[in-house]
């Protein structure tokens, strides 16, 4: 599995918009395997293409906006939102299972 978590600093960001970059994180059976950054410029837009590129099943951000929202879903991103703080504990809590996705989270792939 493949987390994707949007970040100013070393601190999960609100949402796509306003993030730095976005750190992936690589898992195996909630074991992170590897790690690393990829920086943003331009927006929600560039951001969510650097997503995509990456293959990523999961977003963990912050609160979102239901356009915010929207706009994951239809990219067919599970997400678990409204996380604050350190994007490493951010994606230990998820894989954890400590945070959950959002159970109104639909999209056009899991329906």
């Amino acid at each position: 599995m493949r987390i994707a978590i949007p970040v100013v600093g070393d601190d999960v960001s609100a949402g796509l918009a306003g993030c730095e970059a976005v750190k992936f994180y690589e898992d195996d059976h909630g074991r992170i395997l590897r790690q690393f950054s990829v920086p943003v410029e331009g927006g929600a837009d560039a951001a969510l293409a650097v997503v995509e590129r990456h293959g990523v099943d999961t977003l963990v951000c912050g609160p979102l906006t239901p356009e915010a929202k929207r706009a994951l879903a239809l990219a067919g991103l599970l997400v678990a939102q409204g996380y604050t703080g350190s994007a490493d504990a951010a994606a230990k809590a998820y894989l954890g299972e400590t945070i959950a996705s959002d159970p109104n989270n639909t999209c056009h792939i899991c329906g």
